[in-house]
């Protein structure tokens, strides 16, 4: 509020109670606000246009509506428990006052929130940012991979990274008229793109060997190869091949560690 005083009567009394605009929230007890309520009744009854004018402004410059002037003015003498009421529909989500609190001007009583519409942040690295635009489509996970996700769009890419994780922050807006998702609540951000037809192998077929990524092609009568690939995109199950295969090859899924490490043993070739 912007005047000092003390809180009389709380209906706001605890959080996660919703709130409708123009309910009372509270009312407060101000000498200040008492004495200029008297000031407009005096502007009222000497038919003092300039200074009626005056106080009004003073008044609504403290957030006091036109409504609750003529309550003061019906009741012809100031109100000493004024009601502050919601500036909209909302619910509590902070609540920094009890009944009898003293207050200055500035000081945060109340933080209120339109919870039916929310914003979902997700830290998404550099190399892929790149596959993200803004008005995609995003499914966020609030239990886990099995629960029915909730649908959004990708509002804001932040332009900078964050100097430590090397992460931007990426905003998906969306509904929330259950009340599901709650402030500071963790959840999974997913955000797909169809990138096309792409040439990919099995991840679990590709062995990571310091910059080389390398694949064991069949050659037939139990010959394998080691062969050197260039990689691209990839996600939790496949990795995308730029160099190295072409669509038919036939290569081995499984066991690969096993037979790295004989094939290692055996012929210390170049790509180890």
């Amino acid at each position: 509020l912007k005047f000092d005083g003390w809180i009389e009567q709380l209906n706001a009394d605890f959080v996660g109670k919703k709130v409708a605009k123009g309910e009372p929230l509270f009312s407060v007890y101000s000498p200040d606000l008492i004495s200029l309520q008297d000031e407009y009744l005096q502007s009222l009854q000497r038919h003092q246009a300039g200074l009626k004018t005056a106080t009004m402004r003073r008044l609504s410059l403290l957030d006091i509506s036109r409504t609750q002037m003529r309550a003061i003015r019906k009741r012809g003498r100031a109100i000493d428990a004024q009601p502050i009421l919601s500036p909209m529909n909302g619910t509590i989500i902070e609540k920094n006052i009890v009944t009898g609190s003293a207050f200055t001007a500035g000081t945060k009583l109340l933080k209120l929130a339109d919870l039916s519409s929310v914003w979902v942040e997700g830290e998404v690295y550099a190399k892929d940012l790149a596959n993200i635009s803004i008005g995609m489509s995003a499914k966020v996970f609030v239990d886990d991979k099995t629960a029915q996700p909730l649908s959004g769009t990708v509002s804001f890419i932040e332009p900078v990274l964050n100097n430590v994780t090397k992460t931007a922050r990426v905003r998906v807006q969306l509904a929330n008229p259950d009340g599901l998702l709650r402030p500071e609540q963790y959840v999974r951000l997913q955000l797909q793109r169809e990138l096309g037809p792409r040439l990919v192998v099995p991840r679990e077929a590709v062995i990571f060997s310091g910059k080389n990524r390398i694949v064991f092609l069949d050659l037939g009568e139990g010959r394998l190869q080691a062969r050197k690939i260039t990689t691209g995109e990839s996600n939790e199950n496949f990795i995308e091949v730029l160099d190295g295969l072409v669509h038919g090859d036939l290569i081995v899924s499984s066991g690969n560690f096993l037979i790295a490490s004989e094939s290692k043993m055996k012929s210390g070739i170049e790509q180890w």
